[in-house]
């Protein structure tokens, strides 16, 4: 976050009195489109290195930098050191579901297919897609199928981590010609983050 003290650069000059007194600065740079102290700042008499502004992982995964420190001797001498912030990830993207390809059926934010009545048991009729922005295991999804209240048990499951539906069983005339599904997608991060699909799915007889 903004503020966050980063690490602390320290230098010793063996000269005395005012050629002993050292001082930090940045060595300015591009950091893709906009300037490194855009990023960083450092305390010109402590070392002291500063966040400015948070860092995202998504956006740049090292910043690497130089801190020049100079003594105030006539002429000035100094030296300068390298810097490598490695940005972890956070887990500050929830899932985003992916449209469904092309083809029949297919309403805004739902997945929408026909099923034969005479498939049977294990048989994939939809498959949720979804994807995270962070990386690792923030990134890893896994798929739950919500159980509707005071619905029957529904004769569909949803894949662990393929999100594909499937039959538990074969189906049969009693089971109603309208499914709609709710498939929770999770990530795996601290604390989690989830996005809903909705899976409508029409039975017919083939």
């Amino acid at each position: 976050p903004p503020g966050c003290h980063i690490f602390t650069v320290s230098a010793r000059d063996a000269d005395a009195q005012e050629n002993a007194l050292v001082s930090y600065s940045l060595v300015e740079r591009r950091v893709g489109e906009r300037a490194l102290s855009s990023y960083v700042s450092v305390h010109a008499e402590s070392g002291k290195v500063y966040a400015l502004q948070p860092l995202d992982h998504e956006e740049l995964e090292l910043l690497q930098f130089q801190v020049s420190a100079r003594d105030a001797g006539v002429p000035p001498l100094g030296s300068n050191v390298t810097l490598q912030v490695f940005v972890l990830d956070e887990n500050d993207n929830a899932p985003a579901l992916l449209p469904p390809p092309p083809g029949p059926g297919g309403g805004a934010g739902a997945v929408s297919q026909l099923v034969a009545r005479s498939v049977g048991a294990g048989h994939v009729v939809a498959k949720v897609r979804a994807v995270d922005a962070d990386s690792g295991y923030n990134a890893w999804l896994s798929y739950e199928l919500q159980a509707a209240a005071g619905a029957a048990r529904s004769p569909f499951r949803v894949g662990l981590y393929t999100g594909e539906i499937s039959t538990t069983r074969a189906l049969d005339e009693a089971d109603a010609p309208r499914q709609r599904l709710l498939v929770l997608v999770k990530d795996h991060g601290e604390p989690a983050l989830t996005a809903t699909a909705t899976v409508l799915l029409s039975l017919e007889d083939s």
